[in-house]
């Protein structure tokens, strides 16, 4: 087994009431080879994913405009391409509804060996407004 020490780095954060910072990983059978899936996965094709941080907080609101977090795991020795999926809580303005914004980001140029010594995955947090993003459903809380 290799072993891969890394951060994840989020940048221009909005205020958020909770982040949810996973990694997936796509093996591939050379360091050439080509991104899997185009470079832009679908949800169900993700296989192998370790979720990083679960740090929800739905009673506060946290400000902060960066977020780092960093990580150790094991994997087969072999090439990788690498994809950070978050979902962050947000809250909109007075009505006090909550939204998870779901964002993946795809680290497409070139595989990664592992083992690696070290690797940070730098995201810039998109500023989508709370109205623009798609809404799909509603969720309730059982009691």
């Amino acid at each position: 087994m290799g072993k891969l020490v890394g951060k994840i780095v989020i940048t221009n954060l909005p205020p958020r009431r909770g982040v949810i910072v996973s990694v997936a990983f796509f093996r591939v059978p050379r360091a050439d080879a080509p991104a899997p899936f185009n470079g832009d996965p679908a949800g169900d094709l993700v296989t192998d994913q370790v979720e990083l941080l679960n740090d929800v907080h739905l009673e506060r609101e946290k400000a902060d405009s960066s977020l780092e977090e960093d990580f150790e795991l094991d994997r087969p020795d072999g090439f990788y391409y690498l994809q950070v999926r978050a979902i962050l809580f947000r809250t909109q303005g007075e009505s006090g509804r909550t939204f998870a914004q779901a964002e993946q980001f795809f680290f497409g140029r070139r595989s990664l060996a592992i083992p690696c010594e070290r690797v940070t995955l730098p995201v810039e947090w998109p500023q989508i407004p709370l109205e623009s993003l798609h809404h799909y459903g509603t969720v309730r809380p059982a009691r």
